[in-house]
């Protein structure tokens, strides 16, 4: 038994006698954007690949032996106002065959444009802000300061 790529098996523990298709499939993602971070099941690779800081922008990938689950960050609010959770929400899936070549580099890239679209100057402050942290083109903190909306 041998141990896959250390980036998708960090703790060594789905061994194989090769690699699996989900871990060929999750390297592909890996060799395209090597400082994505990994969370690994032995049948689902996820990779978050982060363009800020925050991690409110980017892209989420679900990796399997067949398919690439594209999703894209976003807030979960668990307990009204007061309980933000991180979480993502589903984009589109395409098959491993539909992400062949250079294909699969354009996807991911969309997504994390798509998702860079979706963040939209705040009125008062200006300061670019995503869908769920605002309500029309107001951020949450101007919304309750500027037009009395209470969380």
């Amino acid at each position: 038994m041998t141990h896959p790529d250390p980036r998708l098996d960090p703790d060594r523990q789905y061994a194989s006698d090769g690699g699996r298709l989900v871990e060929r499939n999750a390297a592909r993602v890996l060799d395209l954007f090597p400082l994505a971070q990994v969370t690994r099941t032995r049948d689902v690779i996820q990779i978050d690949i982060h363009t800020d800081p925050d991690g409110e922008r980017g892209v989420t990938i679900l990796v399997t032996p067949e398919a690439y689950e594209l999703r894209l960050p976003t807030t979960e609010w668990t307990a009204g106002a007061y309980g933000p959770a991180s979480s993502t929400r589903y984009l589109k899936r395409v098959t491993v065959r539909k992400a062949e070549g250079d294909a699969l580099e354009e996807l991911i890239r969309e997504a994390i444009a798509r998702r860079d679209a979706e963040f939209i100057p705040c009125r008062f402050c200006g300061q670019p802000t995503p869908p769920e942290h605002r309500h029309r083109d107001v951020c949450h903190g101007c919304a309750e300061a500027h037009l009395g909306v209470v969380h």
